[in-house]
Formats: C-alpha cells, structure tokens, sequence
C-alpha cells in the first residue's frame, strides 16, 4: 500500500504504473493536450481574437508578442536547477512541504521579474485592481456594509469578488503598507503556500513517497507565470491551507482541525466566491478519505467543518454587514451583464477554458492525471480527482468564461499532485512551457 512505502524505495514504481498499459496511457493524454490547445488557438485565432473582450491570445487573456530579453536568464537558471537536481532533492530533503514552497516562490518570482523588477507590480497597480481603490476610501466600514447596492461603483477586479481583497489592500495602506509591491509579495508567498499545502495533504493520504514524486512538478508549474503577478495566487493559498487541514482533519479523524479547516475556508469564501468549490472539494475529502481501511471516521466530523465555515461568513454580514450570499447574486448579475456576457460561451466552455487550464499546468499534468485516476489506490486519486471534478462545475456554471489560466490557481496544485516529477524530461516540458508563455504573451498579469 502506497502509505507503507519508504521515500526511498528505489524499487518501488510509481503508482498505478503498468509498463505498457501505462505508456499508452501517456501517449494518448500527451496527445490529448497537444489537441485541446492546437484546436483552442486556431480557433481562437481564426474567431475570437479580434472579437473584443481582451482575448487577443484566445483562449488566453492578453496578445501575443515575443519579448524575450537577459531578464528571462534567472527564471532560465532557477527552471533548470529544478530539472537537474530536483528529484534527487526532493526525494532526501527534510521539511519536503516547506522546501517546495519556497522553490515555487523563487520560480514565479523569477519569471514575473523577467521584464524587469518593476513588471512584478505593475499589474496590481491599473484601474481595475484593489491597492488603487483602497486609497480612495476613507470608511472601509461604509463601504462594506455598502458593498452589494454600490458594486457597479467599483472597479471590475472589485465587482468580482467579495470584499475581502479590498478589505486587506486598505488594512495595508493603513498599516503603512501601502503600494502594491507587498501584494505582489503576499501573492507569490500564497502561491507558495498552496504548492505547501497541496503535498502536506498528499502525504497525509497517500504517503510520503507520492508527495516526494509530485514535488519538483509543482515547483515549476506554468502557472507561475500569473501566479507571481495576480492576487488569485493568494485566494489560492487560503484555500490550499484549508483543504489541506480539511484532509488531516479527515486522515486523523479530528474535529478540532476539521472546525479550523471549515474556518480557513470560510474566510477563502470572503475573498474569493470560487472558493466555493474548494468547500465542497474539502467537505468531500473529509467523507472519503475516512473510509476503508486506513482511518475510521468518526460521523462528526463534518458538522464542525460546515460550523467553520459559517463563522467567518456569519461574522461578515453581522459585524460588517455583508451578507456573502446577496453578493454572489450580485456578482452574477453583473458579471453576465458585463464581459461575462461578451464573451463567446461556447467556445471557452468547450475548448477555450480547457485548453487555458491546460497550459497553466502543463502537459505532465494531463499524462499523470490520466495515469493515477485511473489507479487501484484511492488515496492517491482522491485529491487531483475531487480537483478536476471542481474544474468541471466551475467550468459549466458560465462564471468563468476566459482568464481562467488565473481564476482557477486554487484547483491547479491539487490537478499537479498527479504530475509524474521525478521525470526530468517532463520537468523540462514544465519550465519550457512556463518559460515559453513567459516570453511570448503580454498580459496584465
């Protein structure tokens, strides 16, 4: 059984893996990324690019044009320290979670500061974003207590979510934090987190030698390239945290951690409305991670969990008179009303947003997911598993069409706990691909 197996079993293979059966499977998933995104770009290309709506480089948010420079060198050098000694690291170093996280915040560092140090900020800085509002307001309690009657008042970044992110960026400003140099920092160090978080939680179900594997993986995963420039990074380290406490909770049949994992999320939930489907992924892992013959799940559990959650949003709309459910409703409306219903459905819900997650995690995603979900062990399924499944709802509910290569950050460590990171020709299809979108597309992250 995957938990009972040594981090150093050199003998040992890696789950689910049947030599034949497993090459084919590769084979055909390496296949089926490669045919998502070709058919995503002609078709965007051909359609929708010149269609408005700021997808230029359909299915991606922005346009493309080279602008490789020597700033790309260090993102080049900390890209291939990963490839070359990243296995070997990941397979000996103490303190795997925390190592990891670290490497993943000089990665997305490096290639956000690729044209310049000053490009680490600047998207935070436009019109749309949070730190430039915050500025302006002088009763962040009004403003709150306000939120959903004033939300066309705001800007789009605003409008979009609840208002945590809001909240924070005039905390700060007060704090003499002010200026959007520490959100850049607070978002790459949530990206770290939740590369953290994803192999705490790994380990926890399914041993520490599956955690090893995924690590290097997820340490250079393309989606560093908007990870270090957008505050989605950090609404995906919140809820990374969460579902993480939320899978120790369930391994070791704890109520105490199953209410904090409830209260993490719940305060995920007041900075980012998608964090609703790392909920249900949470309350999901707490049900089937007890079963079999690993743990026993006491049938409590979940109720602290639910009651976590609730705290922060009860607190909210009762201290701060934002009630998290009218601004959902609010956000809807306005989001269809808006670019959402710009925005060609049907294109991005069939290929355009698949082929954005794509890219934002790699081709050594697709060939692992298809290997290790269709795995005997239920462990190692589990996570990436409830992670995909998360990514079909958010996908049909038409409140992501495009941008998705950030707004879903949150579900991308969980698909990369699949990724086969002990390959070093898989590592270098990961940095190349980070390292080539990183030099080719001009976005605002």
């Amino acid at each position: 059984m995957v938990a009972t197996a040594t981090a150093g079993s050199a003998t040992a293979p890696p789950v689910g893996f049947v030599p034949a059966a497993g090459a084919h499977r590769s084979r055909l998933a390496a296949a089926v990324w490669v045919g998502v995104v070709a058919v995503a770009l002609a078709w965007g290309g051909w359609a929708v690019a010149d269609g408005g709506a700021a997808l230029r480089a359909a299915p991606l948010y922005g346009r493309w044009r080279w602008h490789a420079g020597w700033g790309l060198v260090p993102a080049a050098a900390v890209g291939g320290l990963v490839v070359l000694c990243g296995p070997a690291i990941a397979r000996r170093v103490r303190r795997l979670p925390a190592v990891a996280g670290l490497a993943a915040g000089a990665w997305t560092l490096s290639l956000a500061a690729a044209d310049g140090w000053s490009a680490v900020a600047a998207p935070l800085t436009t019109r749309h974003e949070y730190e430039p509002f915050a500025g302006r307001i002088d009763d962040l309690g009004e403003v709150v207590r306000q939120f959903t009657d004033r939300l066309a008042d705001f800007p789009i970044h605003v409008q979009g979510h609840p208002p945590g992110p809001l909240a924070l960026a005039w905390l700060a400003d007060r704090a003499g934090l002010g200026g959007a140099g520490w959100l850049a920092a607070v978002a790459i160090a949530g990206w770290g987190t939740a590369v953290a978080a994803a192999l705490v939680a790994i380990r926890a179900l399914a041993g520490d030698r599956i955690a090893r594997r995924a690590a290097p993986a997820l340490v250079v995963l393309p989606a560093a390239v908007w990870a270090g420039t957008s505050l989605d990074a950090l609404f995906a380290g919140l809820a990374a945290a969460g579902l993480a406490v939320a899978t120790l909770a369930a391994v070791r049949a704890s109520r105490s951690r199953a209410l904090a994992a409830g209260a993490v999320l719940g305060v995920a939930l007041l900075f980012s409305y998608g964090a609703t489907l790392v909920v249900a992924a949470g309350a999901v892992v707490i049900v089937r991670a007890g079963r079999g013959d690993r743990t026993a799940r006491p049938p409590g559990i979940l109720a602290p969990f639910a009651i976590g959650v609730l705290l922060p949003l009860g607190a909210a709309g009762m201290i701060a008179g934002f009630w998290w459910i009218e601004g959902l409703q609010a956000t809807g409306h306005a989001y269809l009303s808006g670019v959402g219903g710009q925005r060609p459905a049907g294109y991005l819900t069939m290929v355009g947003n698949p082929a954005a997650l794509a890219l934002a995690t790699g081709p050594a995603v697709a060939v692992g997911l298809a290997r290790v979900l269709t795995a005997a062990d239920r462990p190692v399924r589990l996570l990436p598993g409830v992670a995909l499944a998360a990514v079909v709802v958010a996908n049909l509910s038409q409140m992501s069409r495009g941008e998705v290569e950030r707004i879903w950050l949150p579900f991308v460590p969980w698909l990369a706990l699949a990724a086969p990171g002990d390959r070093r020709g898989w590592l270098v299809a990961q940095a190349g691909l980070a390292l080539l979108l990183q030099a080719a597309l001009v976005s605002a992250w």
